[in-house]
């Protein structure tokens, strides 16, 4: 005689299967059939199907029969011959901690009465230990049928449990962790990277950072090796990513118990019957938190709304400042900016600067990237008041980029704003814009007309060139061809540079840029406070200072070309006003 199985053996898809649908259907009840086999005296369960209840509800659920037996044959059906796989039992959750109720017992017992089998029952009950509870129902002489409690197998964890931080696990100027399920998350993921570089984050992403080894132990080491800040973004298929659950989530939940690590939740699941809200409850169900609130009771950024890039890169440059100040404060120091518009970016550009702004690459090499000076447009009123709230005496900015980000920049951190600012370039010279009593004044600016063509019969456009040449050698033709070009026109030009330098010294640059700020403002009020339309041939250091003294200016910024037949030209690419809402970015120029 067989004895009767005592216990249930859980198996991994059955498992993932149960848990993710509870998650998915809280607060309601849900459930279905389990499928598998019985061996010696253990009833194996491989598999379970969903069967949407009929009036479902928070503390009830009874499935549809009709459902159940058609998901029951399609699922037989894909089997092979032979294949010991069928029928063992069901399932269904409670959304409280409770086992089998007196009704599921009596439901048992009738559906064993029709089965010459032993039937299991599992019960799930969400939570912090994820309790499942067992019923085995069997038919017994008579036409009596009886329920036993039922030992119940778990599949083995995935990963080893996790450990303390350690020390150093928080860094301020560490890189900011995205974590998300491929491939739905990928495009949040990337708009929030690409965002977040250019507001000065250096940004930690699986595809470019993980380095080769075991995926577990390399992301481990990310996880632990200094962050300053996590993003959490959650799609609706974030439900079946084992590594975010399992891994990546408790990590970051151990890290924001630190008042100096930011974690950031961006949901981008919809409300239901409203697509430009989120549902605030998703992320807590989705990765099996609910009924707890560990998630809904955190800040949660709307990503239906097209804002919500932005509202995250904010809440992480309040809380940089957070971080910041108190220490600018206790010592002096300055506000460090690293800025890049060329290389390609990752997480090991972190090297002590406050911010590291890098805007993303151009596909064609020689003009800044049209995406990424869109980017920076969105972030440099940010940053702007980022820096000025973190109240340093002087911003200090190195690096290299492309002259238009060093103008544009610099029109975000006026002296009028936030006082001194220097400028240190590869050679470690330090361009200051100090007054020009600080500094030496022994070069004088020549200002040399340019020949316009301008129809008197034609009305004044109010627009006026200036090419400012600060180096020696300058492509002059690319500016005389601009200002000939009939299709732009103006009522002035003039160029600007300094008599018989071979190139400016860093002791001048006070000195320089006020004078040179000072012409551009003296040729724009000739015609009228004329647009500026700026073409610059110079340090990058030069470029950042006069950006920060021609804030009363609408200046069209171009760039140097030399991708067409013709020769080399100037292509516009930004215009700034800094003295306007939205500035000093108010325009990029399609490329």
């Amino acid at each position: 005689m067989t004895r009767p199985p005592t216990s249930i053996d859980l198996r991994v898809d059955a498992y993932e299967t149960i848990a993710s649908e509870t998650a998915n259907h809280l607060p309601r009840e849900t459930g279905g059939i389990l499928l598998g086999y019985q061996e010696n005296r253990t009833i194996v369960a491989t598999h379970a199907l969903v069967v949407e209840g009929q009036g479902t509800t928070n503390d009830r659920y009874v499935r549809d029969d009709v459902r159940a037996n058609k998901l029951l044959k399609e699922f037989l059906e894909q089997r092979a011959d032979g294949d010991p796989i069928g029928y063992v039992g069901e399932w269904h959750s409670h959304p409280s901690p409770s086992g089998p109720s007196p009704i599921d017992h009596v439901a048992m017992r009738a559906t064993a009465k029709d089965s010459s089998n032993p039937i299991a029952l599992l019960v799930f009950a969400p939570g912090e230990t994820d309790a499942f509870f067992g019923l085995i129902a069997r038919r017994q002489r008579f036409g009596r049928a009886t329920t036993k409690e039922a030992i119940i197998s778990l599949p083995p964890p995935r990963f080893d449990p996790l450990g303390p931080l350690p020390d150093g696990a928080v860094r301020s100027d560490g890189p900011v962790f995205i974590s998300y399920r491929q491939p739905e998350g990928n495009a949040q993921a990337d708009a929030l990277e690409d965002l977040l570089r250019a507001a000065g984050f250096v940004v930690w992403r699986d595809h470019t950072d993980l380095p080769p080894g075991t995926t577990i132990d390399r992301l481990e080491q990310a996880l632990t090796g200094g962050l300053s800040a996590g993003i959490l973004v959650v799609t609706p298929d974030i439900a079946n990513s084992v590594i975010v659950r399992e891994r990546e989530l408790p990590r970051l939940l151990q890290l924001d118990a630190d008042p100096n690590f930011n974690l950031c939740i961006a949901n981008t699941v919809a409300r239901p019957g409203v697509d430009s809200e989120c549902d605030y409850g998703a992320p807590d169900r989705l990765l099996r938190l609910a009924p707890a609130r560990t998630l809904a009771g955190k800040k949660q950024t709307n990503m239906r709304q097209p804002s919500g890039e932005i509202e995250i890169a904010c809440d992480l440059l309040r809380g940089l400042v957070r971080r910041t100040k108190p220490v600018i404060r206790a010592e002096g120091r300055d506000f460090t900016i690293r800025v890049q518009s060329r290389p390609a970016a990752s997480a090991l550009d972190g090297d002590g600067d406050d911010l590291h702004i890098r805007i993303k690459p151009s596909a064609n090499g020689r003009l800044p990237s049209q995406e990424g000076l869109e980017l920076l447009q969105k972030t440099l009123p940010l940053i702007s008041d980022a820096v000025f709230t973190a109240g340093a005496k002087c911003v200090r900015i190195s690096g290299g980029a492309h002259l238009a980000v060093g103008l544009a920049l610099g029109a975000a951190l006026p002296e009028t704003k936030l006082g001194k600012v220097a400028v240190v370039d590869v050679a470690d010279n330090v361009w200051t814009s100090a007054s020009p009593d600080n500094g030496l004044q022994s070069s004088d600016l020549m200002i040399e007309p340019a020949q316009v063509d301008r129809d008197q019969a034609v009305a004044s456009k109010h627009r006026v060139a200036v090419f400012v040449t600060l180096t020696s050698q300058p492509d002059r033709a690319a500016f005389e061809q601009l200002v000939s070009d009939p299709a732009v026109g103006f009522d002035a030009a003039e160029t600007i540079s300094v008599a018989g330098a071979e190139r400016v010294d860093p002791r001048e640059a006070g000195h320089l840029s006020v004078e040179v700020a000072r012409e551009i403002r003296r040729l724009s009020a000739s015609q009228g406070r004329g647009e500026v339309h700026l073409a610059f041939h110079g340090p990058l250091p030069m470029a950042v200072l006069l950006g920060c003294r021609l804030n009363t200016l609408r200046t069209v910024v171009y760039e140097w070309d030399n991708r067409v037949d013709d020769g080399p030209f100037y292509r516009p690419v930004i215009v700034l006003e800094p003295g306007v809402a939205g500035g000093p970015i108010t325009h990029v120029v399609s490329q």
